[in-house]
């Protein structure tokens, strides 16, 4: 009896110590607005684009608990949205849609996609 406690007890431990080590993608998952822009140096803080341009942007990257992802975006009446799976490495994520694969960083609140001397800055919501 005490050994099949000792072993249950053990298992369970290296549950609850999985599960802290969040499997890669848990603390990342959540909702993020795209909050910055960057092309050719320019710099560009979306809120004052959008602004002075009078035109309403909603930009949102979703990264679901269950791997998958969702890009929507919506400008002047128009939407579209792009939908994948992701994974964590470290402070580096990688997004996948179509056969295409895209690192970015990720700091704990904040996911940066830089393609092309272009970045983009999504803030956790």
């Amino acid at each position: 009896m005490k050994k099949r406690a000792l072993t249950f007890l053990l298992a369970l431990a290296m549950i609850v110590s999985l599960a802290a080590c969040g499997g890669g993608g848990s603390s990342a998952a959540g909702s993020y607005k795209l909050t910055e822009m960057n092309a050719a140096g320019v710099n560009m803080n979306l809120d004052e684009l959008a602004a002075s341009a009078g035109v309403e942007f909603n930009i949102v990257l979703e990264l679901k608990d269950d791997g998958n992802f969702a890009l929507d975006m919506s400008a002047l009446g128009q939407s579209e949205s792009v939908s994948g799976t992701w994974k964590a490495d470290g402070n580096n994520l990688v997004l996948s849609s179509e056969g295409e694969d895209l690192p970015v960083t990720f700091d704990g609140k904040t996911i940066v996609m830089e393609q092309d001397g272009q970045s983009l800055t999504f803030e956790k919501q």
